[in-house]
């Protein structure tokens, strides 16, 4: 079925639950631990079907780094764990940038056997588990999918929704650095900077706008970094430790692994952060010689070419010899 079918498919049945006075809410929900892309698909979603009347709950599963906290409707995302409305059956769930419904983790509680499941991603491990599948894998956002979708209703893209729409393309193509950076959305944010959203604004709230603490943060992994394989990898680690000692959390480390691939000899780049003595979160960086989408699924987890993510269960001693082992082989041109 073509992206147009889907899309009007999608639409239909928004449509007969804005129709329907006995219809549930709809849910929208990301992948575990928001980030840009993922809240401002989320976000530029709600506001379109709030225009039609529909309903809506945003859930996710993990804290919103303090550098969203300016998008508009920001407020209406409700983390699982402040949730009340268990009662609550939802007609529709909408899910955005997630391989398979694991991935929105404990949200995936209140998706019950007759809701319908919608499946909207750009990354191209999904397993189309949606009842209905959205998936564009040249699409360099689902922010960009969004766009797409609310262009095919014929409605208005609002100051509101192409601000989020703005913060979801920005962030997930590195600043229009990556290579998911593509002419399509690059006139998509043109389109939305003239429906409202204002790039200044946008990257100085993201980019430019750091607590002391942050700063220190980063200021500890950078002076942690090893270089290792003739400098052809390099490692930073997060730990509970160094979180205490600069008065941060989880949610400020967002973007911090693109550090890993200053230093312009480097091929693969590792950040470990240390979740529990039984649990490492891993995020990947690479340039195109290496697929660090394909061993982050090797490990239960997924992303792009160039860049992912996954969580092992071990602890962090155990993740790094599991991953210097693939990494090695892969830069060896051995996997």
């Amino acid at each position: 079925m073509s992206q147009n079918k889907i899309r009007q498919e999608i639409l239909s049945l928004f449509g007969s639950i804005a129709k329907s006075s006995g219809a549930g809410p709809v849910l929208i929900s990301g992948h575990i631990g928001p980030d840009g892309d993922s809240l401002g698909s989320q976000l530029g979603l709600y506001r379109f079907l709030h225009k039609q009347g529909i309903d809506c709950r945003v859930i996710n599963q993990g804290m919103i780094p303090e550098k969203y906290l300016f998008m508009p409707d920001i407020e209406v995302v409700i983390d699982i764990d402040d949730f009340k409305e268990h009662q609550l059956s939802f007609s529709c769930a909408v899910t955005m940038e997630c391989s398979n419904l694991d991935r929105i983790g404990k949200v995936a509680d209140l998706v019950k056997a007759n809701c319908k499941v919608v499946n909207i991603d750009h990354h191209k491990d999904n397993s189309s588990f949606g009842d209905i599948n959205l998936l564009d894998f040249e699409a360099s956002a689902a922010g960009e999918m969004v766009y797409d979708l609310i262009v095919s209703s014929g409605d208005a893209i609002s100051a509101e929704i192409a601000t989020n729409l703005y913060v979801a393309i920005l962030t997930d193509t590195g600043r229009f650095h990556y290579s998911s950076t593509t002419a399509k959305c690059l006139r998509i944010a043109s389109e939305l900077v003239e429906a409202g959203a204002n790039p200044e604004l946008i990257t100085e709230n993201i980019y430019y706008t750091k607590k002391p603490e942050q700063l220190r943060l980063a200021g500890l992994l950078l002076s942690g970094m090893e270089y290792m394989l003739d400098n052809r990898l390099c490692l930073m680690t997060l730990t509970p430790e160094i979180f205490s000692a600069t008065g941060t959390n989880s949610s400020d480390t967002e973007g911090m692994i693109n550090y890993t691939m200053q230093a312009g000899v480097v091929e693969v780049g590792v950040l470990f952060s240390e979740i529990s003595d039984k649990m490492t979160k891993v995020s990947f960086r690479s340039r195109q010689k290496i697929d660090v989408g394909a061993l982050a699924n090797r490990f239960g987890g997924g992303g792009h070419h160039s860049a992912s993510g996954c969580v092992i269960e071990s602890g962090l001693e155990e993740a790094r010899k599991l991953i210097l082992d693939q990494v090695r082989q892969r830069l060896n041109g051995s996997v």
